[in-house]
């Protein structure tokens, strides 16, 4: 599957309308261009492929924030593929994430003499942190060797000096300056609040002739003409998402050339054809100082993204995807073409529910770590009535509106503290109810006269008073009927077609909640 220029052009008009159009949605992470992935299978349609924090299904994304499934350029219709990735962050390894490497990951962290690509490095001026060295590049402004990697692995993000020391393994990894210091900085491209594509910097190798060119591991060839150099690693989200920074631009940038071995060993320029442009569907692999060796595929080029550094949210521009290809830590990675594309890297795992989290966050409440009883309760019991059904719509409808109606905000002392002490007495119960579907806890008086309470405590802070009308009615009208019911007479109660046309139009009559229509009832 190719891309012709024509297309490639195209569809970067698409992307760039879509980005205009939806780039300001909190959910939205960036876009590139590339083919469609039709249940984990590659097709041939060129698509504008938009990237979201979290995707879902059409009937829980608010009519306002719903992404088109086409974008019209020049008169023809482009498609639009929406996949779940980022938000991003720069790969390094720094402390306080400390990462927990599994037994079965061979990543690149001890002392290597010749330094080699892909073993750990790091600027000891950057504290306790740790990237990859990615390739050695000769300045063609000296001939000097030089070890090629991020510019937040080596550069400190453009605020390093030249002539800081660049040490073998990174000081994450045990290195110090004092007995470990194989480079000095040298050149670096600049990264301004204005955005970039490219995230590079070269350190002049201490002894020239001290450096092997074949990759740590032995498990690929040194770069050549057949096994060509197509980016840098530089970042990727949680859930194994990977993006990539192009070689091409990275060498022109700083006036340097990837080494490679002369017939006579000495080491010399690599031709042209030792680095190529990134493309969809392109198997790569690489070698880094967390992850080792791995093998996946570019899923997406030109891609632009806000991506978080230690300058803050900086825009990468012309970036290519993959996934499963990558760690923290494994920034600076040359990433070559070649590999069976399926040698893959346990994804980190990190992401937690955004609601969750701004909640959390206004009562100090732990919720982020509550995904899981979370989708317990949508999954195992909402899910099973037409009232659950609609009220599983709510939150995902509307998240970014209680999101945004708490930013920047923090409830009172005392709200805090029934909030801790609510959160405290029906954590476990709600878990063990949800874990049990014969279970035979009952509503009592008790648990209604808490839900007012709490109703008057957000009817005098976050509630509107259309809201709050709304939440009376309901307690009043749905909530109190329930008393004395276990579990099944509950969702027994809440199928009923009555009960749910009361809910849906009480909660239609409210302007601040979105619902995206009623659900279709069974005849």
């Amino acid at each position: 599957m190719n891309l012709s220029q024509d297309t490639e052009a195209r569809l970067h008009r698409g992307k760039r309308k879509i980005l205009d159009d939806f780039g300001a949605d909190p959910n939205v992470t960036g876009a590139g261009i590339g083919f469609r992935r039709r249940d984990g299978q590659w097709i041939d349609e060129p698509v504008v492929v938009v990237l979201v924090a979290k995707k879902r299904p059409e009937a829980l994304v608010s009519n306002r924030r719903l992404l088109p499934r086409t974008v019209e350029v020049d008169g023809s219709l482009c498609a639009v593929d929406v996949i779940e990735a980022g938000p991003f962050r720069v790969g390094r390894v720094s402390d306080p994430a400390r990462e927990v490497m599994s037994a079965a990951v061979v990543g690149v962290t001890g002392r290597m003499r010749p330094p080699r690509p892909g073993c750990s490095i790091s600027n000891p001026l950057d504290g306790d942190a740790a990237g990859t060295l990615g390739l050695f590049v000769l300045d063609k402004t000296d001939g000097t060797v030089c070890l090629l990697s991020n510019n937040h692995v080596m550069a400190r993000m453009g605020k390093g000096v030249k002539g800081e020391k660049i040490i073998q393994p990174g000081v994450h990894d045990g290195g110090t300056a004092a007995k470990d210091t194989i480079a000095t900085l040298k050149r670096w491209v600049p990264i301004t609040t204005a955005g970039t594509k490219i995230d590079a910097a070269i350190a002049e190798l201490v002894d020239q002739t001290n450096l092997s060119l074949q990759p740590a591991l032995d498990r690929m060839p040194p770069l050549s003409v057949k096994h060509p150099a197509v980016g840098i690693f530089t970042g990727g989200d949680g859930n194994g998402t990977g993006v990539i920074t192009r070689m091409d631009t990275t060498i022109a940038a700083l006036n340097v050339v990837p080494a490679v071995s002369a017939p006579d060993g000495r080491v010399t320029a690599a031709p042209p054809e030792a680095v190529v442009a990134p493309k969809p569907f392109m198997n790569i692999e690489k070698v880094g100082r967390t992850s080792g060796y791995s093998s996946s595929m570019i899923t997406a080029i030109g891609v632009e993204s806000l991506i978080l550094t230690p300058l803050g949210m900086i825009l990468y521009t012309d970036l290519a995807l993959t996934d499963r290809f990558g760690l923290a830590g494994d920034s600076g990675s040359t990433v070559f073409f070649g590999g069976d594309g399926n040698t893959l890297v346990e994804p980190e795992n990190q992401s937690s529910c955004p609601l969750l989290g701004s909640v959390g966050s206004y009562y100090n409440l732990p919720l982020t770590g509550d995904n899981d009883l979370a989708d317990d309760l949508r999954d195992n019991f909402l899910a099973q009535s037409l009232v659950g059904r609609l009220l599983i719509r709510i939150p995902y409808i509307n998240q970014q509106a209680v999101i945004d109606r708490l930013q920047g905000k923090q409830a009172t002392g005392n709200e805090r503290s029934y909030a801790s002490q609510y959160y405290a007495k029906y954590h476990d119960f709600m878990a063990t109810v949800l874990a049990d579907p014969n279970s035979t806890a009952v509503v009592k008086q008790e648990h209604l006269d808490d839900s007012i309470f709490v109703i008057n405590g957000l009817a005098q802070t976050v509630l509107t008073p259309q809201e709050t009308q709304l939440a009376y009615t309901l307690y009043e009208k749905a909530l109190m009927p329930t008393l004395g019911m276990n579990r099944r007479q509950v969702l027994e109660y809440m199928n009923g077609h009555d009960l749910y046309t009361l809910v849906y139009d009480a909660i239609a009559k409210v302007p601040t909640i979105e619902l995206n229509g009623p659900i279709e009832l069974p005849r």
